[in-house]
């Protein structure tokens, strides 16, 4: 693959591993089931932004810095890929600890629900929690983001530099450009004087 097919297809893979990861955010994570003087409660759908609240920022963050890799030179293409990889990994951790604590992330919504709140209560009131297929989403686009963050500080130093839309400008005084002006109508008068036409220059 050429520099400047593997350029775009970084840039667009890490797009798209970011649309992933906030489109699961906003998805159901857990299925909660009460128990108890809570029986009678319809069953709770939890979802990421209560799961796990930090993955949108986290999903926002990776778009502008890809964004941002687009149009920048070598070194900050390194750094914002270090960054990347920071925001994959932390959003593979914010989804671990949905997928590996339930009860912890569930607490808010129960606590809304039913207005007991208290880890050991509101644990005592869940009968059953299931997990959806979306926290794995998010864990998997995390994984993935840092993966790519890691492939771009191995090979982004190889990546055409962005084309320049306009050329630079030359600015110089406007008093240069009078001096100029006044030299050349003295010249002409003084050709003049001595009888050439400055017309047929």
């Amino acid at each position: 693959m050429s520099p400047r097919s593997l350029r775009l297809a970084s840039i667009l893979g890490g797009v798209i591993l970011a649309a992933v990861a906030l489109l699961s955010w906003s998805q159901s994570w857990i299925v909660v089931v009460l128990s108890g003087q809570a029986a009678p409660h319809p069953d709770l759908a939890v979802s990421g932004d209560v799961a796990a609240p930090a993955v949108a920022a986290l999903a926002v963050a990776a778009l502008a810095a890809f964004g941002a890799v687009a149009i920048t030179g070598r070194f900050f293409r390194v750094v914002l890929a270090v960054l990347v990889v920071a925001i994959g990994a932390s959003a593979v951790l914010s989804a671990v600890l949905a997928i590996t604590d339930p009860t912890t992330a569930v607490e808010p919504a129960v606590t809304e629900a039913t207005s007991i709140s208290g880890t050991g209560a509101i644990a005592a009131l869940i009968e059953s929690l299931t997990l959806t297929a979306w926290p794995f989403v998010a864990a998997v686009s995390g994984t993935l983001l840092a993966l790519l963050g890691i492939a771009i500080v191995l090979t982004g130093r190889s990546w055409p530099e962005t084309g320049r839309r306009y050329e630079t400008v030359r600015l110089e005084p406007a008093d240069a450009h009078d001096e100029r002006a006044d030299d050349s109508s003295v010249s002409d008068w003084d050709e003049l004087s001595g009888g050439a036409d400055p017309t047929s220059r």
